[in-house]
């Protein structure tokens, strides 16, 4: 059986809600690199080889790929039906396409980029508190004979700029997910569902599409935003329908002497909060702001939306973990 080495992570299905419609569908991408724009086949956009290749594993190095395809499809059905109308969602349609969302929040290089900067951080301020000698005396009582050569290169690089770089594998990073999404999913499908649908506004999407959406009301910008504390989290769907897992906190201060958290949580979860609404100039810039602000390396758009991609955009995101290393 033939094993497949282009691992997407970012599905196909859903980057041909944002590409043309012929055949062999194309979409717009624009680097955040050098700036530079062209149009790919869908097919092409967000691949990386053997990005979660499990080598040695029985039923293939692409198991864990195959998997997500399958993740994929059954997503791929629950957001067709309701770009074409559906709309609330079943509670079992609600959990596929919520299970989905969370995988996707944690599949992409930027998650993987974000558990080596954390050992790396970790490490390098270890070894820089310990100091030279610490650490020789440390690697010489272990088991495993380190070299010199390594030790000073371990030592040299705690103290750099960027610190020590580790790799996380794939079978590191498909165990950090597995653990994760069953704790937090429910930050996906314990919110009110909004599904806006935009008619002459279009939407991007990027290559890290679920953004989270800090609260207008905060007055401090550069408060960090996570998944627990998010006003929001916004996922275009296609270039016209976009989708946003709006406050909770509303609705608990609203029911709090009515409803137990059990019982609202339930209501929640049923799709009774949920609605639909036209969109506006307003919620377009959320989303495409959002979405550009969220992107790492591109942002993808229709071909014919290029003129609606903004010329100023930033730069690539590398860092995913920002701390200071402690010198010793």
């Amino acid at each position: 059986m033939e094993v497949s080495k282009r691992h997407h992570t970012v599905p196909n299905f859903y980057l041909k809600g944002f590409g043309s419609t012929d055949s062999k569908p194309k979409i717009g991408a624009v680097s955040l690199d050098d700036g530079k724009r062209l149009v790919m086949p869908t097919s092409n956009a967000t691949v990386r080889k053997n990005f979660y290749a499990l080598d040695g594993h029985p039923d293939g190095a692409d198991v864990f790929e195959k998997e997500l395809s399958r993740i994929e499809g059954d997503a791929s059905a629950v957001i067709r039906k309701a770009v074409e109308g559906a709309w609330s969602l079943s509670r079992e349609d609600r959990e596929i396409l919520g299970t989905f969302l969370t995988f996707q929040f944690l599949r992409g290089p930027d998650t993987r980029a974000w558990m080596d900067q954390t050992q790396g951080t970790v490490l390098s301020k270890v070894i820089t508190q310990m100091g030279a000698e610490g650490v020789r005396k440390t690697l010489a009582r272990s088991d495993k004979e380190v070299s010199d050569e390594v030790q000073n290169r371990l030592i040299q690089q705690a103290v750099e700029p960027d610190g020590i770089i580790m790799k996380t594998t794939p079978a590191g990073h498909i165990r950090h997910i597995l653990e994760l999404v069953p704790e937090l999913v429910r930050y996906f499908v314990g919110r009110p569902w909004v599904l806006i649908r935009f008619n002459r506004k279009k939407l991007f999407t990027c290559d890290t599409p679920v953004a989270l959406v800090r609260d207008p009301e905060q007055e401090d910008v550069c408060a960090g935003v996570g998944l627990m504390t998010a006003w929001g989290i916004s996922i275009p769907l296609t270039r016209e329908v976009g989708l946003l897992l709006s406050n909770p906190m509303a609705l608990v201060e609203e029911a709090a002497d009515r409803k137990t958290p059990r019982e609202l949580l339930e209501d929640v979860i049923s799709g009774r909060y949920d609605h639909e609404q036209a969109g506006s100039t307003k919620m377009a810039q959320l989303f495409n702001s959002h979405t550009i602000a969220n992107a790492r390396n591109w942002l993808f758009h229709h071909p014919d939306d290029a003129d609606l991609v903004p010329d100023e955009l930033p730069g690539p995101r590398n860092r995913e973990v920002e701390s200071e290393v402690i010198s010793g």
